[in-house]
């Protein structure tokens, strides 16, 4: 990999950290990272406020959980990131959210259901753990990497969820498509019985949320906020 293109995936991490503070899916805490091609992960760190990060901040931490580059702290729960990239070899970046929505549906036991044509990303289900916990031990992190398993997201109740994709941007989207679902399913749940999409909508939807999509997404959010 040349220096460019790390420097790439390096800018797109400090980003993407910025627009999910922007948009509400991360505050003071919560993080997203990005799987370097050579060795380990790049995610900020845990002191630097998620609308300052840039590029420069990153660490760059050993799937073992040791710092390659970089001086500041990594996050308490790199663990989230580690365990994933370890168990699914297919993915490439990693977000941890703090989503009020979806949250909030966690607390109060509703199942995640795909409502909308965004949450067709979501249609093999979300799963949950059962536990509001920091997942800040490499035992936390196997088993939360457990219960994502082959998924798309999995929640942590009470706290938060965890979303992945093959890029960062792809990530991204998959990060603004769970709160949007979560937030019809809300809105339909206070007027009736929400009506899930059926097998074939949601299978359209895949098909049709690729990377043209994402950067779509990307793109809506980094020119609407000035990034």
């Amino acid at each position: 990999m040349s220096l460019g293109e790390r420097e790439d995936i390096k800018q797109q991490v400090a980003l993407a950290c910025r627009m999910l503070e922007a948009a509400g899916l991360i505050d003071f805490s919560g993080h997203i990272s990005a799987r370097d091609p050579e060795e380990g992960i790049w995610i900020h760190p845990i002191d630097k406020p998620r609308n300052q990060v840039a590029a420069e901040d990153l660490v760059r931490v050993s799937l073992e959980g040791n710092v390659l580059e970089g001086t500041a702290r990594k996050p308490s729960e790199t663990p989230i990131h580690t365990e994933i990239y370890r168990m699914r070899p297919d993915v490439g970046s990693v977000a941890h959210l703090h989503p009020p929505i979806t949250t909030a549906l966690s607390i109060a036991g509703v199942e995640f259901l795909p409502v909308i044509q965004h949450g067709a990303l979501f249609a093999d289900g979300v799963p949950v753990l059962d536990d509001s916990r920091h997942v800040n031990t490499p035992e936390r992190g196997a088993r939360l990497a457990e219960v994502l398993g082959s998924h798309r997201a999995a929640i942590i109740r009470g706290h938060g969820a965890v979303v992945v994709g093959k890029t960062v941007v792809d990530c991204f989207m998959a990060c603004v498509y769970l709160e949007d679902n979560a937030r019809q399913l809300w809105r339909a749940l206070a007027v009736g019985q929400p009506r899930p999409i059926t097998a074939e909508e949601a299978s359209d939807g895949v098909r049709s949320y690729g990377a043209t999509s994402a950067k779509k997404v990307w793109d809506y959010y980094r020119i609407r906020l000035g990034l």
